[in-house]
C-alpha cells in the first residue's frame, strides 16, 4: 500500500515538473516572438502550446523507461533548440525561413499523428502507425531537425551549427532508445518491419 502511494506521488510530481518545463519552454518561445516578431517563433509558440495540451491529456503508459540516462537524453533533446542564437542576416535567410515553416508544420502534424500517445521519455501508450508515422518511425524528431537546420541556415554561426550536430546525435539516440524499449511489443515489431526508415525515407 505504502509503495503504491509513493509511486503515485512520484508520478504526480514528475508530471507536474514536465508540465512546468514545457510551459516555461512555451513562454521562452513567446518572449522570443515578442522581441523579434518572427513568424518562426510564433510557430514554435504554437508547437509548444500544443505540446503542453497533449501532455496533459496523454493516456497512462502501460510501461515507461526507468533509465535516468534516457530521461536526461529526452530532456536534453527537447530543450536544446532553446540554446540557438539569432545572428546577422545570412545569404540564405529566405531558404532557411521556408525550411523552418515546413519543419514547424511537420512537427504539428507529427504530434497530432501521435494523439494521446505523446510523451517526452520512451513509454508504451499504444503504438501509433498512422499519419506521418506511416512514412518514417520518428517523424517528430525528423521534423525538429528540419526546423533546426532551417534556423541554422538563416542564422549561420559555428555555435548554431554545433548545436544542430549535437541535436542530430541526441535525436538519433532517442530514436534508438525508444526502439529498444518498444522492441518486445509485437505490434511495434511488425510496424518496424513495415516502416523501414527511422528519420528520412530511403536514407536512414
Amino acid at each position: 500500500m505504502r509503495n503504491r502511494i509513493l509511486a503515485s506521488a512520484i508520478k504526480i510530481i514528475a508530471n507536474v515538473l514536465v508540465i512546468v518545463f514545457l510551459g516555461l519552454t512555451a513562454y521562452a518561445c513567446y518572449r522570443r516572438f515578442h522581441d523579434s516578431g518572427s513568424i518562426n517563433w510564433l510557430g514554435l509558440l504554437i508547437v509548444n502550446s500544443i505540446m503542453v495540451a497533449m501532455y496533459v491529456v496523454k493516456r497512462d503508459a502501460r510501461s515507461i523507461s526507468q533509465s535516468p540516462f534516457i530521461w536526461l537524453l529526452a530532456f536534453a533533446g527537447t530543450c536544446i533548440p532553446l540554446a540557438l542564437r539569432p545572428a546577422a542576416t545570412a545569404a540564405a535567410t529566405d531558404i532557411g525561413n521556408v525550411m523552418q515553416i515546413v519543419g514547424i508544420v511537420a512537427i504539428v502534424v507529427s504530434m497530432l499523428s501521435l494523439r494521446r500517445s505523446f510523451g517526452i521519455v520512451p513509454a508504451n501508450r499504444g503504438i501509433r502507425t498512422g499519419g506521418l508515422y506511416g512514412f518514417v518511425r520518428h517523424p517528430l524528431y525528423a521534423s525538429e531537425l528540419l526546423w533546426m537546420l532551417g534556423f541554422v541556415i538563416a542564422n549561420l554561426t559555428a555555435w548554431n551549427i554545433a548545436l544542430w550536430v549535437c541535436d542530430c546525435v541526441l535525436q538519433f539516440s532517442r530514436a534508438s532508445a525508444e526502439e529498444r524499449f518498444l522492441g518486445d511489443d509485437p505490434i511495434y515489431s511488425q510496424y518496424r518491419t513495415r516502416v523501414k526508415y527511422r528519420l528520412l525515407p530511403l536514407v536512414i
